[in-house]
């Protein structure tokens, strides 16, 4: 309907240019939304205010010029007025809602998709956990957030490719190494020191009970002990990782490895590049970027004293080699903890050429997990934190991504067991399912009374008079401008508060037929439960689907 909206301003506002009633200019950037105030509308655009520098007119004249030649030959609008400073206010008919359900319905699971993508090259890297230890509720956040990402993107017809960055060179690595040949030895000596900085958690014991059995580590040498630990102890993590995310609905195309970008050579040639362009120097031994020169707040060190190279160094190849790939837009979802690092690789992009707009950085506030009122902190396997893996056995996958989904990816989240695993409308997962479960029963029952769906819908539908139903429809008809806000903000979450606005109108819909026998959705009135039935099967299509693109299923019953 926006879209119809803006094709008629659009057309009117060039008659306006050609009659020289307006000064011509290019199309401005107006906004066409929905007024807090119904009163006021169904939706409100400011263009009259984007013209007024640019005529040099007051906005509410322009405004006036703009209604008077509006030729409305679709009969859109049931009243158009100027309000305020200078918005212009429209009303659209009746009818118009009434054959937007009848579009709905033609476009069925294709309801929402679109082409806005227009095949453009996307990558959503996001996960990327370390190897060395289990996911936790932040990386399961990362998931669903990323996962989700992916899935409106696709659907709005981008090309996305997801991937996860395996971090499997380094330190981390190797501690992971020795804290697995440490927990082997102290089976049975257990005087054997443990490292500082070791990773704990009964994870790294099962570990070396498991690789202590396949391998014979009593027969090697410290070094060589380590290194076999290092190695299978990261495999086993990342198939760990893998079976975790892949229980979460959440599969990636690619699995990057950062050994292998190290062992191609592309991360030396990255320097190269950067030294022949001049913004690589040595000093006091070290190798340094001049990111400072384009927006960060000092220069980084790539290559420390010993030979070393950083993780900066690493981190800048790798999304070289994304652009190399032909990725058109990078998407990156990383923790909160990584605010600082946002600019210097920005910075070290454009160093290469690349504009910084081509890198776009979601990050992610942590997540508490709370039950009967405390705070939970430990894993019974992990030590210090709380598993993806427990929180999925506790409230199950759907609950879990969708609590996941429920604030702004940079407000921090708490997740309360009690309240997602109750059955009751405080719980925003349960009241979204059981609208759809709701809308699968009264379409079951309709079909039960000999009441079935008509197949020419047009013929009944202008029996759905009531406010409740047309306000269901104009919910309804936001759907594909939502999926593609979400494309444009990056902003995932909106899809949940969207299906429990969805939910709760339906709800409430459907409860209007307890106090009042004609307001039932299957009534009397054969022709008005077939359009009241067709209105059910909408709402079930557009629930279906949003739930789908969050990964949570849509069940039939409840």
């Amino acid at each position: 309907m926006r879209k119809k909206l803006r094709k008629l301003l659009n057309s009117t506002l060039q008659a306006c240019f050609k009659k020289g009633l307006l000064r011509e200019i290019p199309l401005p950037n107006y906004v066409i939304e929905i007024p807090n105030n119904p009163e006021h509308g169904h939706f409100a655009a400011n263009l009259p205010l984007m013209l007024a520098s640019s005529q040099k007119r007051n906005p509410r004249e322009i405004a006036s010029v703009i209604v008077d030649q509006l030729t409305d030959e679709e009969g859109l609008l049931e009243k158009v007025e100027v309000a305020g400073p200078g918005f212009i206010n429209f009303h659209i008919a009746r009818e118009r809602w009434q054959d937007f359900l009848v579009e709905l319905l033609a476009a069925g699971k294709a309801f929402g998709r679109s082409d806005v993508g227009m095949g453009k090259k996307v990558m959503v890297e996001f996960v990327s956990a370390n190897p060395t230890g289990p996911l936790h509720l932040g990386h399961g956040r990362g998931a669903a957030l990323g996962d989700t990402l992916s899935r409106v993107m696709a659907f709005c017809g981008y090309e996305v490719t997801r991937e996860f960055y395996i971090n499997d060179a380094g330190q981390q690595v190797r501690l992971l190494g020795e804290s697995i040949y440490s927990r082997w030895k102290q089976l049975t000596d257990p005087a054997f020191p443990f490292p500082e900085n070791g990773y704990h958690g009964d994870y790294v014991v099962e570990l070396a009970k498991a690789i202590g059995q396949k391998q014979n580590l009593g027969h090697m040498e410290r070094d060589e002990a380590v290194e076999v630990c290092a190695f299978e102890g990261k495999e086993r993590m990342l198939q760990e990782i893998r079976e975790d995310l892949s229980r979460f609905r959440v599969t990636f195309d690619v699995w990057y490895s950062e050994n292998d970008l190290i062992q191609s050579g592309k991360l030396e040639k990255a320097l190269n590049e950067l030294r022949s362009k001049g913004h690589i120097y040595e000093d006091d031994g070290a190798l340094w970027i001049r990111t400072s020169a384009f927006g960060d707040d000092k220069d980084r060190v790539v290559k420390k004293q010993d030979g070393q190279l950083t993780y900066f160094a690493t981190d800048i190849s790798y999304h070289l080699d994304k652009w190399h790939r032909g990725f058109s837009r990078a998407i990156n979802i990383w923790g909160a903890d990584h605010h600082g690092y946002v600019p210097r690789m920005k910075a070290a992009l454009e160093a290469h050429g690349i504009h910084r707009d081509w890198l776009s950085v979601i990050l992610i506030q942590l997540v508490k997990l709370w039950q009967g009122g405390n705070e939970i902190k430990m894993s019974k396997r992990a030590g210090s934190y709380v598993t993806l893996k427990e929180l999925i056995d506790e409230i199950g996958v759907d609950a879990a991504r969708f609590v996941f989904l429920t604030k702004h990816h940079d407000s921090p989240l708490d997740v309360d067991i009690d309240l997602v695993k109750s059955q009751d409308s405080n719980n925003p997962v349960y009241y979204v399912q059981y609208a759809h479960a709701r809308a699968c029963s009264i379409l079951r029952k309709a079909q039960e009374e000999g009441i079935p769906l008509p197949s020419a819908p047009e013929d009944c539908i202008r029996t759905l008079t009531l406010e409740e139903e047309l306000g269901l429809i104009r919910t309804m008809a936001e759907f594909p401008f939502l999926l593609e806000e979400i494309c444009r903000t990056l902003e995932p979450h909106r899809l949940t508060y969207y299906l429990g606005e969805l939910a709760s109108g339906f709800h409430k819909y459907f409860n209007l037929g307890t106090k009042k026998p004609e307001y039932r959705v299957v009534c009397q009135d054969r022709e008005v439960s077939q359009a009241r039935g067709l209105l059910t099967k909408a709402i079930r299509t557009v629930l279906s689907t949003g739930l789908g693109l969050l990964g949570v299923e849509a069940p039939e019953r409840m």
